[in-house]
């Protein structure tokens, strides 16, 4: 099914607010392709030197475009990637992991610029002050790079970055579920060939939509594995987080999402509200069977029973008793933020409910904007253009692409949703050597807390190869640095754990 870029991205991952991230996009498919091509940046190879996890470590950074081919051999795409390795003795042994974002359309910028790149825009989260959104954020090493672990290769997926179509493909061609994965997979397949890496062990890892990437690259081919997966901010499943009428697991699943936001805003008036995990864990309790119970009888709850759940649900969220009735006890994300707050005349965000925003009907009646996405990818997005051109010295005559424009194709689906969990099931079953690294945000109404545990829990996935980590944060985990290093020390001790688990086998 084609899908409206606008509806999805409103919805799910990102917002109409980073419209302004992408660059101009010719109109004519080959004329575009042609003009790509001739204004093509060379590779650049340049030599850096930091400390990482407490380690000095000299590495070189690879900045370039690899071609990759369809079953013909004919050239298809090319793929823009920024690869970071250590100068070792013996680099085909060291292990190397690759990342990238989601959008679904985004290129890398954010996490690299913002986490796990080893130079990175420091932001202080929503509680810094000041025009986040601006250019001019000062670039400064990050210590907490993986660096003394792992090499690191992050992607632009076709169409963004400098990435494009080739050939007789266009961009559009890769703007769908199925061709997206399996482009990134063969790049995947491609740079370990080119740099000598088949033998080194291997980790993957998205975020938000990134993490539908990687499950689909993950199960691509049987004779590619990998010794770990990396999902952050997962979103596998989307029957966890959409409600169409008469379905009420999204409505289950968002809860504690809306305890969280209730706790942070001190209008949590549950029994256990010493931090924003006990908010959670109590209002996962409750929605987990009082409340699946309740919504599970429909039209046929009585109405002393609505009455008590409603009663117990405006003490979980802060939303008033009589407003969860006249919901018919169903309020969905988008009007829990416009309510939470609605005495003060502000609605939360959606990418992260510790920012707010004003209602401003002129410019965004649809109430689209999301001040917690703008606030971090335009600094990031910034940042990266200007890095690239001063400290990888990458010659390049057109912008770096940071968001698609354009709409997307879901071709993927279990019968009803968008649901790619299973195959990081199957590919773990296939390979007892595979760990999985599942990283959420209290905060993240795109994805939420406990969508992460359903999924995980639904999708055949051996639950103890399986190390999931919450974080009082939203979406974009890492914008405040001490949450950023939790982030990372918990993926070091990740990466680390399952090198040594496969070294004691």
């Amino acid at each position: 099914m084609r899908v409206p870029c606008r509806a999805i991205l409103a919805s799910l991952w990102l917002s109409v607010a980073v419209a302004s991230l992408h660059a101009e996009v010719p109109s004519s498919p080959a004329v575009a392709a042609t003009a790509e091509e001739s204004a093509d940046p060379a590779q650049v190879v340049t030599q850096h030197e930091g400390r990482f996890g407490g380690v000095d470590v000299r590495y070189v950074a690879t900045a370039g475009l690899t071609p990759i081919f369809d079953d013909d051999g004919k050239p298809e795409a090319k793929i823009f990637s920024v690869a970071y390795t250590a100068k070792v003795k013996d680099p085909g042994r060291r292990p190397v992991t690759f990342l990238f974002n989601g959008g679904p359309g985004s290129a890398s910028f954010w996490i690299q610029m913002g986490a796990l790149g080893p130079r990175i825009i420091a932001l202080d989260g929503p509680a810094g002050r000041g025009d986040l959104s601006s250019p001019g954020a000062a670039l400064v090493d990050n210590p907490d790079a993986l660096l003394d672990i792992s090499d690191l290769v992050f992607i632009d997926p076709v169409g963004t970055g400098y990435s494009h179509a080739v050939g007789a493909k266009k961009n559009d061609d890769f703007y769908k579920i199925s061709t997206d994965g399996s482009s990134v997979a063969k790049f995947i397949r491609t740079w370990l060939t080119e740099n000598k890496r088949w033998q080194s062990p291997r980790f993957v890892g998205g975020e938000s939509y990134g993490t539908i990437r990687t499950a689909m690259i993950v199960d691509d081919d049987a004779f590619m594995t990998f010794n770990g997966a990396i999902l952050i901010s997962q979103g596998l499943d989307w029957g966890t987080v959409m409600m169409p009428p008469g379905y009420d697991r999204g409505y289950e699943l968002f809860l504690p999402s809306y305890s969280a936001a209730a706790w942070f805003y001190h209008r949590f008036g549950g029994q256990h509200a010493g931090s924003v995990a006990d908010a959670v864990a109590e209002s996962e309790a409750f929605a987990s069977r009082d409340y699946t119970a309740a919504l599970s009888q429909g039209s046929h709850l009585d109405a002393a029973e609505r009455d008590r759940v409603a009663a117990r649900l405006a003490k979980l969220t802060g939303i008033p008793e009589d407003e969860w009735v006249r919901s018919n006890l169903r309020i969905a994300p988008d009007t829990f933020r416009r309510l939470l707050l609605r005495d003060q005349g502000v609605r939360i965000a959606r990418f992260d409910a510790r920012y707010t925003t004003g209602s401003a009907s002129v410019f965004d009646p649809q109430e689209t904007f999301d001040p917690s996405l703008s606030a971090a990818g335009l600094p990031y997005l910034n940042a990266m253009r200007g890095y690239l051109g001063t400290e990888l010295q990458v010659k390049a005559t057109r912008p770096y692409v940071g968001v698609l424009p354009g709409d997307w194709t879901y071709d993927l689906d279990n019968g009803a949703f968008v649901n790619p969990a299973p195959k990081i099931g199957a590919a773990m079953t296939r390979n007892p050597g595979m760990h999985l690294f599942v990283a959420s945000g209290y905060y993240d109404f795109s994805s939420p807390v406990s969508s992460a545990q359903y999924n995980i829990g639904h999708a055949g996935i051996p639950t103890d190869r399986v190390d999931m980590k919450y974080y009082p944060t939203g979406h974009m985990m890492y914008l405040e640095p001490e949450y950023r290093q939790h982030l990372l020390s918990d993926m070091r001790s990740f990466i680390v754990k399952t090198m040594s688990d496969e070294a004691g086998k």
